[in-house]
């Protein structure tokens, strides 16, 4: 009896001396590791980098089991124009066994960040493509890696990558789609695969139609064919769907009409753009041209004046006119074109027109 009163006696000392030890040293040890890493965070809140570093570097000697605490070394030094040696750290912590879905994918992030500051591009776009198959709700994923494939001109990936961004963005739109078909077909079209080329710019007229660049390698792919009335329609399409943007057509009708010996027709396209957009410089300045080459210099004179009468620094404008009047020998016309377009000047100095510009890129 005596003897299992003195093992019970000796257990409950080593409990207490174990208990005695543990609280001493192993969790004294955690909870300096744990205060560490939160003044750790603190710092970097702070924008205190350095001082950060420095207490991270000491949580990770104590602590090699703080996986964040590593990821924020290497996010540090990445920071401080060392990405080398952040990917070193990241690509360290992938040989882990024990690694959650949230610290691969924060590795991984990681990861991503160091090879694109490397310039590691198809490296960057497999741990990027890795990031997504762990998250696909990943929206920073899918953006780095549309402006890698953007970049590295991948335009059928860029385009599926765009999709799965505009669905993650609850964007029902497929116009900003429209760019990568049509850069697809550019590449085709210097090939002179004009076929396969048109192919794609309409699917980027359907997919945004206002998509100008489309309507004019459509019409470009067309003339390339010696298909110039095809040609003609489709740039005609443009006008009627962006009128806005139809001087940006102009000089490819006016010569395909004249090889078409339609060059009359011009001026009903001319009349058509005035319709929508009234002080359309190109169209008038084109009108100007037709009506000078028809024997009509008064109403050549007459377009080329209401021009600068809008557009006081429309130079090739001024230049045409003043030779009409040249041509003519006016020189009371010019003298007092020069005179009228002086006045204007000092008032625009007084009173600054609105110089915004609407334009239509690619």
């Amino acid at each position: 009896m005596f003897e299992y009163i003195l093992i019970f006696l000796v257990l409950i000392f080593g409990s207490i001396s174990f208990y005695y030890v543990y609280e001493r040293f192993f969790m004294k040890t955690q909870k300096s590791d744990s205060n560490l890493y939160v003044a750790a965070l603190r710092d970097l809140l702070d924008g205190k980098q350095e001082a950060a570093f420095s207490k991270l570097r000491q949580v990770v000697t104590e602590n090699p089991n703080n996986i964040d605490a590593y990821i924020r070394l290497g996010q540090i030094l990445r920071e401080y124009n060392k990405p080398d040696r952040a990917l070193q750290v990241h690509k360290d912590l992938t040989l882990r066994s024990d690694l959650t879905r949230q610290d691969k994918m924060e590795i991984l992030y990681q990861l991503a960040s160091d090879y694109i500051m490397l310039n590691e591009l198809k490296t960057a776009e497999d741990a990027l493509e890795e990031l997504i198959a762990i998250d696909p709700q990943n929206h920073w994923g899918f953006s780095q890696l549309l402006k890698i494939q953007e970049k590295a001109r991948k335009w059928d990936r860029a385009y599926e990558t765009a999709l799965e961004l505009l669905k993650l963005e609850s964007n029902k739109s497929k116009k900003p789609l429209a760019r990568y078909k049509f850069f697809k077909g550019e590449e085709l079209y210097k090939k002179r695969d004009y076929h396969k080329a048109r192919i794609l710019f309409k699917e980027a007229v359907g997919l945004d139609p206002t998509f100008v660049p489309a309507y004019l390698a459509i019409g470009d792919s067309y003339y390339e064919e010696k298909r110039l009335e095809d040609a003609v329609n489709f740039w005609n399409k443009l006008i009627s769907t962006v009128p806005d943007q139809a001087h940006r057509v102009i000089e490819r009708l006016k010569k395909t009409l004249f090889e078409l010996g339609r060059f009359g027709d011009i001026m009903v396209i001319c009349q058509n753009i005035l319709d929508h957009s009234p002080k359309d410089i190109e169209a008038r300045r084109m009108l100007a041209e037709f009506y000078e080459k028809k024997g009509d210099i008064d109403q050549a004179r007459e377009y080329l004046e209401q021009i600068i009468e809008d557009f006081p620094d429309e130079y090739t404008s001024i230049l045409e006119l003043t030779r009409l009047y040249l041509e003519k020998g006016d020189r009371k016309k010019i003298e007092d074109l020069f005179r009228t377009l002086e006045r204007r000047r000092e008032k625009m100095k007084e009173n600054p027109p609105d110089k915004t510009v609407k334009t239509t890129s690619v």
